[in-house]
């Protein structure tokens, strides 16, 4: 159980201190630590991101660094995006959903390591509007909040700062992580399943804390060496996933 609550800390910084990070190392923790099955790992994994990001989010909207104009042309096709996800994860095998989770990672990893983060700039209106529904379909399908996509898709595409990234990054996880949960959870129950709420609410909560303790991280250690953890630690995660599915097979 104490690894257990050290992951939910974990999880809680990475969101806390990038905006992005909660559900891919969420996921793991639910599949090989508490042994979930693969659909309410992923529907509980969204749960839990749910609350993390919200306690996130707080210190940003408190400060008024949200984004809103961006926001908006995003968050909408993201949360459709989220719900299609959802759906299309019936008909996707349990190993591939995985195997993308896993490519997703190492590919954001690699973007998270680099001096200066790739910028092919959008245009406000329908670019946006595709690339928010493409996140969205991502966060249903695998079970991810998206924001280790988002943050980096925001810097590329826009002009927005570092924490009004993160801001962005936080409400989009949390408006994504709550529809995708609901949208598993009906589907579950279409099956007669459902999740461990109490579970949901401990490593949420615990999390939560991790996330307030990273607000004072973030004032005190450079970006540029915690995006490089980060990364390495993306990179490690991806490798272990991939691997317990190989051994699966």
């Amino acid at each position: 159980m104490l690894i257990i609550l050290a992951a939910a800390l974990v999880i809680g910084l990475a969101l806390g201190l990038f905006g992005s990070g909660g559900s891919i190392l969420t996921v793991p923790v639910l599949l090989y630590l508490m042994h979930l099955p693969q659909a309410e790992a992923v529907a509980s994994a969204l749960g839990v991101v749910a609350i993390i990001s919200f306690v996130a989010l707080l210190p940003y909207l408190y400060r008024r660094q949200m984004p809103w104009s961006v926001l908006a042309q995003v968050a909408l096709p993201g949360v459709a995006g989220a719900i299609l996800g959802s759906w299309l994860s019936e008909f996707v095998a349990g190993y591939l959903q995985l195997s993308l989770l896993a490519t997703l990672m190492l590919l954001s990893a690699i973007n998270m390591w680099r001096q200066q983060i790739w910028h092919f700039p959008l245009k406000n209106g329908w670019p946006l509007w595709f690339a928010g529904a493409g996140l969205g379909i991502v966060t249903g399908l695998v079970g991810v909040g998206g924001g280790f996509l988002i943050v980096p898709m925001l810097l590329a595409v826009t002009s927005l700062s570092m924490s009004s990234a993160i801001a962005a990054s936080l409400m989009l996880v949390m408006l994504q992580s709550i529809a995708g949960f609901a949208s598993h959870l009906w589907l579950l129950a279409q099956r007669g399943a459902t999740v461990d709420m109490s579970t949901i609410l401990l490593i949420g909560g615990v999390g939560a804390i991790g996330s307030i303790a990273a607000l004072g991280l973030s004032a005190k250690l450079p970006q540029q060496l915690l995006r490089r953890m980060f990364a390495l630690f993306v990179v490690a995660l991806a490798v272990f996933i991939l691997t317990q599915q190989w051994l699966q097979q």
